[in-house]
């Protein structure tokens, strides 16, 4: 038993400290009035739960730096033809406005903060 017990203390010290990562990222960046609007690609499911008024979040990076952040982009060009260009299929994909600002939280295609979602772009008028 006692071999067991650094083992274990080190594999409940790794969940306990990645749980506090998610919990300190799981509050979002929130600017009211983004100069310049930063876009996601995400599930249909999130354009549900967006349109129920719940909460969606996008992280930023987390776990230490093995999840660099949810992938992000400038335009609503550029989401497109990612879609296009990796061959997703478009009504398991759609676009959302974020809630931050591409220049302050975007770094090499990546959130570098967390963010909500704020937009389904994809519904409507907004193609």
């Amino acid at each position: 038993m006692k071999r067991f017990l650094i083992p274990l203390s080190l594999i409940i010290f790794t969940m306990v400290a990645a749980w506090v990562d998610i919990q300190r990222l799981s509050v979002p960046m929130v600017r009211p009035s983004p100069l310049h609007p930063v876009y996601t690609i995400s599930s249909p499911d999130d354009a549900v739960a967006l349109a129920q008024g719940k909460k969606v979040v996008k992280l930023g990076p987390c776990l230490f730096g093995l999840y660099p952040g949810a992938i992000a982009f400038q335009s609503l060009a550029q989401a497109k033809d990612f879609i296009g260009l990796k061959g997703y299929e478009p009504e398991k994909w759609q676009i959302f406005q974020l809630s931050g600002d591409y220049q302050l939280d975007v770094t090499d295609g990546v959130l570098n903060k967390t963010l909500q979602l704020s937009r389904d772009m994809t519904a409507g008028d907004n193609q």
